[in-house]
């Protein structure tokens, strides 16, 4: 077996000594390729993963088409802000789809609305939230302007993310912009506790935003989340991390640094495109709602913490007949764990009942700055908007003080926040109010005169003008009821499913049962219609079946208001609406037809646009042709939709469409149609329907 010859010690110098005999700048060139070679490999992967559809984010605009003017519509995609979420954690509760024109025109007076679940409104449906009041109030305050607020508020982001769809609608002419945000610096997208480690600082947030960018990056959450099993759960229990954090947590002092960066980049980027904006603080439900958290007893004795188990039974026993007592019990804990959030919130309710508001305050505002699940935001995040707004120069609208001042006894609770921290229907009013007071601090031309503003009407005209309705506090109810059952909210606070629940009994006594068949069908949860269908849009189709038209009317107009703008179900509603006065007056007034005018244009332009609902945006716009009359027009539209729609759908456009032919004097086609139905499971209504042929 032949071996390989030996090199002497001089052989092997020698080998070496000619290595370093190669020229510098070509040894330079060498190790740079071998240095190179890693980030090409890795620039390769990344440019094929991106031809396969991966990398960078969804836009939050869209441009969707050209309307009739020439202007262009876009319209918000909750696409966009959801890519901040993690794995997809959004739950389906995203931005609102809203739609405006670019260019602006001249006579519209535009605002941004942007923040969390807060500034976007839940649970109130869209015609019954802030930014809808707001809008309302400008309306009266402004005739000669089209004053429009867009809502661009998304559930569950923290400002970071904030800062982002802020960024993207400042591209769009606001002439000013509100941000209601900060109660999702913990648990939200990027917060701190969803973040971890990294959440703790704002140069590593915008890092991790920009990694996830990357094809790669998405690629592999792809693969990784593809193979968890996700058990069903709210988005609340989704995004929760950390589930419990101490008072002295490094976290609370990232959550308001973060805050306070996040918050002052949006005002200067305000500011870099010439927009005012005006900061909203925090208010919370502090007396109503105990602490979703669990105290921390682990640092106690075993004796210790039992006595804080009996004492806290104890008091709880004793605060409907005897809150003296039960005060003495709660301080007791307290000097055991002066930090135990449960036990300050229930001395708050103690010192209540014994009418010492001032000292129930600061006791219910120490809970919330205790709670070791801060959903609320503490005091630290409210000083960190006030300091960004002071320090960079925003209009301040502090929500929280007015909320305070307009609570009971000076406690903001059930009647102003129907849960930790979204406003109730009155409160959703008073953040309009109070923004629009702050607007008066602004410089000319967009500040109101104040005298006109304390002379608008109070919060019960608005909210009626804009359609209030017990339905959908009846929807409210369901949301409250879902949120009550999830454990760290039932855990503190037992009752609050119990009382949403009875509020929906209250709603149901007294309707006609086939409205509470159609609520009934909407709340359960088999069924998928919480978040699809506004509840007053199936309220009204009941009424509108047993002849109830003035009512069925006003809610197919809420109805229309609460949905998504340029999709068939809008001009469904309004279709409805115009039948019932159709019903009411025997005949349109000018002012309907320019209604039925108006939206078959924009059903025109979904068709146009290809934004059409599988044959559902045709056969509405031909209905609305034959409310006119107008039958030629229908039939095309008609056939369209006949082609796409099955089942009872389709036999609704059958329907249409024969009384259109026999109009039109082309019976022989309206025959074949009938009898083409005879032989199916809806006999009976093509039978019906030999009416129209004689």
């Amino acid at each position: 077996m032949p071996t390989r010859p030996v090199m002497t010690i001089r052989e092997r110098t020698k080998s070496r000594r000619r290595l370093s005999d190669v020229p510098l700048r070509r040894r330079i060139v060498v190790i740079g390729v071998l240095l190179a070679l890693p980030f090409l490999l890795l620039g390769a992967i990344e440019g094929g993963l991106r031809l396969a559809g991966f990398g960078g984010y969804p836009p939050t605009f869209v441009e969707v088409g050209t309307l009739d003017d020439g202007s262009m519509l876009v319209m918000s995609d909750p696409a966009g802000p959801a890519s901040y979420f993690f794995s997809g954690r959004s739950q389906g509760l995203a931005l609102d789809p809203v739609a405006f024109r670019v260019p602006k025109p001249e006579s519209t007076f535009r605002i941004v609305w942007v923040g969390g679940s807060a500034a976007k409104g839940i649970p109130q449906p869209r015609p019954l939230r802030a930014s809808a009041f707001l809008e309302a109030m400008l309306g009266d305050l402004c005739p000669d302007r089209d004053v429009e607020v867009i809502n661009l508020g998304v559930p569950g982001i923290a400002a970071y993310p904030v800062l982002g769809v802020l960024t993207d609608a400042l591209r769009y002419e606001p002439d000013l912009v509100v941000v209601y945000s900060g109660n999702n610096e913990y648990y939200g997208a990027f917060g701190v506790a969803s973040l971890h480690t990294a959440g703790r600082s704002p140069s590593v947030i915008r890092a991790t935003r920009f990694i996830r960018s990357t094809a790669i990056a998405q690629a592999l959450d792809s693969v990784l989340s593809g193979r968890v099993v996700k058990r069903p759960e709210s988005l609340m229990e989704a995004m929760v991390g950390q589930a419990s954090i101490a008072p002295d947590d490094p976290m609370r002092t990232a959550a308001a640094r973060n805050l306070e960066t996040f918050i002052a980049g949006m005002i200067n980027r305000c500011r870099a495109h010439g927009v005012p904006v005006i900061v909203c603080t925090l208010p919370a439900n502090e007396s109503g709602m105990a602490p979703l958290g669990k105290d921390d007893l682990s640092t106690l004795t075993a004796q210790q913490q039992q006595r804080v188990a009996d004492l806290l039974a104890e008091g709880k026993d004793l605060l409907a007949d005897d809150p003296a007592r039960a005060e003495a019990a709660f301080r007791e804990i307290l000097g055991i764990d002066p930090d135990h959030a449960l036990a300050h919130h229930l001395l708050g309710r103690a010192l209540r009942a014994q009418e010492r508001y001032d000292e129930a305050g600061a006791e219910f505002r120490l809970a919330v700055d205790l709670d070791p699940m801060p959903w609320r935001s503490p005091t630290s995040s409210s000083e960190a908007v006030r300091r960004a707004a002071e320090t960079h120069g925003a209009v301040l609208a502090d929500l929280d003080r007015a909320f305070h001042e307009s609570g009971e006894h000076g406690l903001v609770g059930w009647n102003l926040v129907e849960d930790h921290v979204h406003p109730s229907l009155r409160g959703q009013e008073l953040a309009a109010r109070t923004v629009l007071r702050a607007m008066t601090r602004l410089d000319d031309p967009i500040a109101p005169d104040p005298d006109a503003v304390a002379a608008l009407p109070g919060w019960e005209i608005y909210a009626d003008r804009l359609g209030r309705n017990p339905y959908d506090r009846y929807g409210v109810a369901c949301s409250m009821q879902r949120l009550g059952t999830v454990s760290f909210f039932a855990r503190n606070n037992p009752d609050m499913s119990a009382k949403a629940l009875e509020v929906r009994r209250e709603i149901e006594f007294g309707q006609s049962p086939v409205v509470v068949r159609e609520l009934r069908r909407w709340a359960d949860p088999k069924t998928a219609m919480v978040d699809a269908v506004p509840i007053t849009g199936l309220v009204a189709d009941a009424l509108l079946g047993i002849g109830r038209y003035p009512d069925a009317e006003r809610l197919y107009r809420v109805a229309g208001e609460s949905s998504t703008p340029y999709t068939a179900r809008r001009l469904a509603f309004g279709y409805h609406g115009l039948v019932c006065r159709l019903r009411m007056f025997g005949a349109l007034s000018d002012e309907d037809v320019r209604t039925v005018r108006a939206l078959i244009r924009r059903g025109e332009f979904i068709i146009r646009s290809g934004r059409g609902d599988a044959g559902h945006t045709e056969r509405f716009v031909g209905l609305l042709h034959q409310l006119l009359g107008e039958h030629e027009q229908a039939i095309p539209l008609l056939r369209s939709a006949r082609r796409k729609l099955s089942g009872h759908e389709a036999v609704a456009v059958d329907e249409a469409l024969v009384f259109a032919l026999v109009q039109t004097g082309r019976g022989d086609e309206a025959r074949a149609i009938v009898e083409g139905g005879l032989s199916g499971a809806d006999a009976d209504t093509y039978r019906a329907m030999l009416g129209y042929l004689r």
